[in-house]
């Protein structure tokens, strides 16, 4: 993986604190954990300036992978997600479908791939990892080779040491502790808040 540099982490952490996309307050996640913050990725795409920050991350994380590798997005977040990095990379892009179509040519997979081709998934975060694994079998359905996961943010859950033991690579920029301690050394959020967070993640 190619290095991120503190600049681009910068940028991004104070993106998710100016346009809503990290919120406070209590949250109850997939996994069903009550959480102090969430992180609505799906807010992304209607923020121009947030995601141009996202995909400059991406395009730092991507940049010695091999051009042969294929990218994708797990629906619904890591679409636009995928769909961006794709244009600013200029790398073929294909995509899972969430509802295969019972009519054209029902492909569960769109786009122009072959078998035994490889891919790279694209993703917002991981919490538990299980939505990662699940994501992986439509892949393997169409004989395709997922390499791993470029992700944004680790949540600090547990997810990404799920996947690496299920055999699977998880590449994430930022972890979600240096985003709130960019936020704390911004004074967009107070040590007290800081505080309180690390704790939840540590703790769980």
């Amino acid at each position: 993986m190619s290095h991120v540099s503190d600049q681009t982490k910068r940028n991004v952490a104070l993106s998710l604190h100016e346009y809503g996309i990290l919120q406070f307050g209590q949250f109850t996640l997939k996994s069903g954990i009550v959480a102090p913050f969430y992180i609505d990725m799906r807010m992304v795409q209607s923020y121009p300036q947030a995601l141009h920050d996202i995909t400059a991350v991406y395009a730092e994380m991507l940049k010695d992978l091999p051009r042969d590798v294929l990218l994708a997005g797990i629906p619904e977040a890591g679409t636009p997600l995928a769909t961006a990095v794709g244009y600013e990379t200029r790398r073929p892009l294909i995509q899972p479908r969430k509802v295969i179509k019972e009519h054209g040519k029902g492909k569960s997979i769109e786009g122009d791939w072959k078998v035994g081709d490889k891919v790279a998934i694209i993703d917002d975060l991981v919490t538990k990892g299980d939505s990662k694994l699940e994501s992986i079998e439509q892949f393997k359905n169409c004989k395709l080779e997922v390499i791993g996961f470029y992700l944004l943010l680790d949540r600090e859950l547990g997810g990404k040491e799920i996947v690496e033991q299920a055999g699977y690579s998880l590449t994430a920029a930022m972890t979600i502790s240096e985003v709130l301690a960019i936020l704390k050394d911004e004074s967009k959020i107070t040590a007290v808040q800081y505080s309180e967070m690390l704790d939840f993640t540590r703790s769980n």
